[in-house]
């Protein structure tokens, strides 16, 4: 999978003259009511260019996703500094696993949060109903509430284009029998509302011998009032995924440490044949916006969203059977749960533009609320032992509920959250000069039935300032500040017990910012420094916990966006980070890394798409992504040596399309591609939990071929 700038064979088409050309002459598909990529409205939820945001914002397109062939938001990140991405490689894209500059990141979908369930049930987006992905880097509690020191990742869903009629339909087939098809369509239903409905049926073999991911969903949008002062769009969509993958694990003998009998090979799977995961999604939004004239308008926001899932497995635990001397066998253990959740969100902002002299301000004032209720039964239990190098399947059932898992601990989870927030922003321009401020105060409950609702409030912060010259140039500075709720309770030897405080997040970030005139060409530097502190951590060899724990990343990234002379198109991303455990009860623990976390890691994308010439119409890509080693934890068995470190790989990908409307005006809007990932079919580890004993492998190499018609 190679450039991440190319016209995706599913855009939908636009109609004669409504296409825009960038420096280069270039036809770019418009797919979408935000398919600017030097735009974004994650980082202050006003349309502001990205050149002109005093924090870091990367932003990938629906062209991209389709173009890459990318089939989950995991392989989406691949191509953004400061992730680690796949957290759990190719036998658990059930879940979108990522650290971003070294802490979990939560999701928003069309500015609202993504909530889960108690247990194992969380929401996932499918990227056939996604516009476009933005990353918000840093702190982001001022606008958005709880939030992980990391940033954030800002989903938007396709919604309605101001045209007559337009397409787009694509059929997928590749390696371990991956298949999709993708479906667009859209137009207007008569004076000022408009349509929009799209979806895809996909799933896939995976390198795990019983694994397979099997998903059909589809959404939808309709905007009435659309070009006028006042309109209305509601958004659906659903998701059926009879088979999401078995969240399986390796063993870290035989996989990452040394294993007498040899390495254990990718396709080897632990589970058995009946291991599912079965989940169903479904959500209902709408958007409000009107304007007030003079420079103020309204927008209001809400979702409800429920979901059920059921899930039964039997897993690898992690450790060899004492009892084998070979080596060979390895501890299953069995868990299964049923579970459902429901979550409204809503968030109603008014925003205004007023001029105090020379100085003009973009003003915004807001107020969310979010809601969400989740329960799951679950029961873990035990499991028969495997032959990892000739594994004997059959040996136990997989229980399909928890009532039916063997020796079991089971249990009831209700799990409630709420949270209600004010803010306010401040944008300031005066010449090149653009100041940032921000404020928010939330009150946030979480707990479980039963249990009194533990209760939050939090004040954070935001200040940012960038300058922007007459040649492009924009450094900039930026502090901020984020907060979530912990569960739990704080104790201590004398008796005192409480309710934990948030963790706190404070970031400190400086870089630059590099738009060439007159080009979409755009780079970006940034050095950042977070604190993560009050963390909830247990006095060792006691059953006491206090608030002591502090973690610090620190790092620096940069990305560049290139659209260059002669057809060539070229992106970089990099990062090197540094996170550390810097205060804990148990000294064992300072210094170390944070499990899951990668130093960073590089890629690298260029295409060729000659605009004229026999060969137009044609485009050949390549890319690179190295990923630097990964902290892995220590593991339990100290005789073995263990490093904790996975380590670090490169992979290669490639592409070819060629758009067969160049060669037969009679197949205008057809095109047929061809993408390859892991070129070399190399074989590495993406993270491993050397706590627990378990390793994850990367996906081994996987081709597809695509075709694609746009009307």
């Amino acid at each position: 999978m190679a450039s991440l700038i190319l016209a995706a064979p599913v855009a939908a088409q636009t109609a004669p003259g409504d296409q825009d050309r960038d420096a280069d002459n270039r036809d770019v598909i418009v797919v979408g009511s935000q398919s600017d990529r030097g735009v974004a409205t994650s980082g202050t939820k006003t349309e502001l260019p990205v050149a002109q945001t005093p924090q870091s914002i990367s932003v990938v397109t629906s062209d991209d996703i389709a173009g890459l062939g990318l089939q989950n938001l995991n392989q989406v990140l691949r191509f953004v500094a400061g992730v680690t991405t796949e957290q759990r490689g190719s036998s658990a894209e059930v879940y979108d696993q990522f650290k971003l500059r070294g802490f979990d990141a939560p999701q928003f979908l069309d500015g609202l949060r993504l909530i889960g369930g108690a247990s194992y049930l969380a929401p996932q987006v499918d990227v056939s109903l996604l516009d476009r992905v933005e990353v918000l880097k840093g702190p982001a509690s001022v606008l958005y509430g709880q939030s992980g020191p990391g940033g954030l990742v800002a989903l938007s869903s396709k919604m309605p284009l101001d045209r007559d009629m337009y397409g787009a339909i694509a059929g997928t087939y590749g390696t371990y029998d991956l298949y999709r098809i993708d479906a667009d369509i859209g137009g207007r239903a008569g004076g000022d509302v408009l349509w929009r409905l799209y979806g895809s049926a996909n799933g896939a073999d995976t390198q795990q011998r019983f694994s397979k991911r099997v998903r059909q969903t589809v959404g939808g949008a309709v905007t009435a009032g659309a070009g006028t002062a006042t309109s209305f769009t509601l958004i659906g969509r659903y998701s059926h995924d009879p088979d999401n993958g078995a969240y399986g694990v390796f063993p870290a003998s035989g996989t990452f440490l040394t294993n007498p009998n040899g390495r254990l090979s990718t396709k080897f799977d632990a589970g058995e044949a009946g291991n599912r995961f079965q989940r169903e999604q479904a959500a209902v939004s709408y958007i409000f916006n009107h304007d007030f004239g003079g420079g103020w308008a309204l927008r209001s926001a809400g979702r409800y969203e429920h979901g059920t899932s059921q899930l039964g497995l039997v897993y690898a635990n992690g450790t060899l059977l004492a009892s084998d001397p070979t080596q060979q066998t390895f501890g299953r253990s069995s868990y299964a749960t049923r579970e459902n959740s429901n979550a409204w969100t809503y968030d109603t902002q008014l925003r205004g533009h007023v001029s105090t002299g020379p100085v003009e301000h973009t003003l915004l004032f807001g107020v969310d609320r979010q809601v969400g209720h989740g329960y799951s039964d679950y029961a873990f239990g035990s499991g028969t032992p495997l032959n990892g190098y000739a594994p004997v399947y059959g040996t136990m059932p997989v229980p399909q509920t928890p009532a039916t898992v063997p020796d079991p601990f089971a249990g009831t989870s209700r799990l409630r959250a709420r949270q209600q927030g004010l803010y306010a922003q401040d944008q300031i321009s005066v010449g090149g000069l653009r100041v940032l401020l921000g404020g928010r105060q939330d009150w946030a409950q979480t707990g479980s039935a039963g249990q009194d609702l533990q209760h939050s409030r939090k004040f954070t912060y935001r200040a940012g300032a960038l300058y922007t010259t007459s040649i492009g140039i924009a450094p900039y500075v930026s502090y901020s500040t984020s907060f979530e709720p912990q569960t739990g309770t704080v104790s201590d030897p004398n008796g005192t017990t409480d309710v934990p405080k948030p963790s706190q997040g404070k970031q400190i970030e400086a870089g630059i910012k590099y738009q060439v005139p007159n080009t979409s060409i755009l780079l970006t530097g940034a050095w950042f420094r977070i604190e993560q502190t009050n963390l909830l951590t247990p006095i060792p060899n006691t059953p006491f916990a206090i608030q002591t724990g502090k973690v610090r990343s620190q790092g620096v990234e940069v990305e560049a966006v290139a659209p260059l002379p002669y057809g060539f198109n070229a992106r970089l991303a990099f990062s090197r980070q540094k996170v550390r455990t810097i205060a804990d009860e148990n000294p064992a623990n300072i210094g170390k890394g944070i499990l899951g976390v990668g130093r960073g890691g590089t890629s690298a994308n260029l295409e060729w798409a000659p605009q004229s010439g026999a060969l137009s119409g044609f485009a050949i890509g390549g890319a690179v992504r190295h990923v630097d080693r990964v902290y892995a934890g220590t593991y339990f068995d100290a005789s073995a040596n263990a490093p904790d470190h996975t380590p670090s790989y490169t992979l290669f990908d490639a592409l070819a399309r060629y758009d067969l409307g160049k060669a037969f005006s009679g197949m205008q809007g057809v095109t047929l591609s061809v993408n390859a990932t892991n070129l070399f079919d190399k074989k590495y580890i993406t993270t491993c939990y050397l706590d627990y004993g378990w390793c994850w492998y990367g996906n081994r190499r996987t081709v597809q071929g695509t075709i694609g018609v746009r009307f």
